[in-house]
């Protein structure tokens, strides 16, 4: 991905849109402090943000850092979304919302750059030589 002044291009948008709604849905249904990995559900979005980075980064023209890019930011701003509803209802709920951030963000990226490397040894091995 080129840095330059073009507009955003359909698959960093959808990219993004993909990862926030794979990583959001799980993280947004769960009852506030119950949250579970081992939940059906999470694991169910944790393979759709896999696989959306990973397609991003094998089959679209993002290549590996823009789809890490798109795809690990949108795990924090599924985090920061749930803060900030939970906050409305209850301004004592996430004292340490940065914290949740920063450690969302970590995940986000490091899950999203594992993916998408996987994406492109997958695109290199199914590609006729």
């Amino acid at each position: 991905m080129r840095w330059s002044r073009e507009p955003l291009s359909a698959a960093f948008v959808g990219t993004v849109a993909a990862a926030f709604l794979a990583a959001g849905i799980p993280w947004w249904l769960a009852p506030y402090n119950r949250f579970t990995f081992a939940s059906p559900l999470a694991i169910l979005g944790f393979l759709a943000f896999v696989g959306v980075a990973a397609g991003a980064a094998g089959w679209s023209r993002l290549g590996l850092a823009g789809a890490t890019l798109a795809a690990g930011g949108a795990v924090p701003g599924a985090v920061m979304a749930r803060v900030v509803v939970d906050g409305l209802r209850d301004p004592t709920s996430h004292n340490l919302w940065p914290f949740e951030i920063v450690f969302a963000a970590v995940f986000g990226f490091a899950v999203a750059f594992l993916a998408g490397l996987f994406g492109r040894l997958l695109r290199r091995m199914l590609e006729p030589a």
